[in-house]
């Protein structure tokens, strides 16, 4: 199986962005315990100033479907529960995008989830 990570950042460089308002996601994959970059995916955010569709929140969720977790600058509990059902780990981290994803590929939950080492 492999594993992939979506990251929401506008830069490129940091995690920054909130899931709910992320119009992109960069898409990892784990190789070898190291993060390969495969491509960028655009997104129409589900949330729009103090309110959210359900509708573009399913979307979103799908169109992360293949990977196992995402890595956000924020998050809100209905995200949250719409990932997990989809058994997708939500990441709230900041700082670079770098830092973040060997955060996520250290992390215990995650290694068992995904059967890693």
């Amino acid at each position: 199986m492999e594993i992939r990570v979506a990251v929401a950042s506008s830069n490129g460089a940091t995690v920054n962005e909130h899931f709910g308002r992320a119009k992109n996601f960069t898409i990892y994959r784990l190789v070898e315990e190291i993060w390969q970059h495969v491509e960028e995916r655009p997104n129409l955010p589900p949330c729009n100033g103090h309110c959210h569709s359900d509708a573009l929140l399913e979307q979103t969720a799908t169109l992360l479907r293949d990977c196992q977790g995402v890595i956000v600058n924020q998050i809100g509990p209905g995200a949250m529960d719409t990932l997990l059902y989809r058994n997708i780990l939500p990441f709230a981290l900041s700082g670079s995008i770098e830092d973040a994803l060997a955060t996520v590929r250290d992390s215990k939950l995650f290694r068992v989830r995904n059967k890693i080492g």
